[in-house]
């Protein structure tokens, strides 16, 4: 049995899928039954909150490996869960993580490597999934593409290289149940390296609309942020994020996905044709 976390998300879901074509039993956690419900009686389902260690003790009580995301929870919480996981049995843990983790001056990087070093700290066995940047972060253009024909850039010409959802859900599937890796770290992005000009240039082309990349600067994009309902702390971290990437610090490409599964990333376009619906 193994437990999903985040399993209504875009990698979550993911894993969930790949965990069940592979004959695996998967139980998931969530505070609302009913947006799981599609799953039907293909899954367990543990109904709770990150935030109450109990109930995610009762869903962990069992289980052979756990797949964990939520950077972003507090980590006198994260520490708390981790060591009701320990309590319930000796899982694996695979924590969704992200590239920045490895940079020093990166607040969202050094949120992740404190929860990275709880489980570390634990005794548990963890595997740890350092994210490139995602392919469905596109979905936060829809909005001003939709209403403008037009992408705001904070990234000015720094590249990134996407990568799917299903190809990181792929890499953590294997994480939590081959035994026989070795790694405890997989950095992970897709196989290209894109400016956001470039992801708007191939979207365009996907959708058969024109759509205009214009550059903002990282004060205004993180303003709009905040005035979306974005907390400032989180906001400007997300914004210095921008700017490691704007200087040229991610544009790495890693072989992570070929390795790990014997197959090669989704490339961008090929995403973009398939999610092209929602930006029209």
């Amino acid at each position: 049995m193994y437990l999903v976390i985040g399993a209504t998300g875009n990698v979550g879901s993911q894993v969930v899928e790949q965990l069940l074509a592979s004959g695996r039993k998967v139980r998931v956690f969530t505070r609302d039954a009913s947006k799981v419900a599609h799953w039907g009686n293909r899954v367990e389902v543990a109904v709770g909150d990150l935030t109450s260690p109990e109930t995610f003790a009762k869903a962990a009580s069992g289980v052979e490996g756990i797949f964990l995301m939520n950077g972003a929870l507090d980590g006198e919480v994260f520490r708390q869960l981790i060591a009701s996981a320990k309590a319930e049995g000796n899982p694996r843990v695979v924590f969704l993580s992200t590239l920045f983790a490895g940079f020093e001056n990166s607040p969202i990087g050094r949120l992740h490597k404190d929860k990275e070093d709880v489980i570390r700290a634990s005794g548990l066995s963890g595997r740890f999934i350092r994210a490139g940047a995602f392919m469905t972060n596109a979905f936060q253009w829809i909005g001003s593409v939709c209403a403008e024909g037009v992408v705001y850039n904070a990234t000015g010409a720094g590249k990134v290289a996407p990568v799917a959802p299903e190809d990181l859900a792929a890499v953590a599937v294997h994480a939590l149940t081959d035994a026989s890796l070795t790694s405890e770290v997989f950095e992970v992005t897709g196989g290209e390296l894109l400016t956001v000009p470039e992801q708007v240039e191939i979207l365009a082309k996907a959708t058969g609309k024109p759509i205009r990349s214009v550059d903002v600067p990282t004060e205004a994009a993180v303003q709009g942020m905040i005035d979306a309902g974005t907390p400032a702390p989180v906001a400007a971290a997300v914004g210095q994020s921008f700017e490691l990437v704007r200087e040229g610090k991610t544009a790495v490409v890693k072989d992570t996905i070929r390795q790990v599964t014997g197959r090669p990333p989704k490339t961008f376009q090929s995403w973009a044709k398939e999610h092209a619906a929602r930006f029209a």
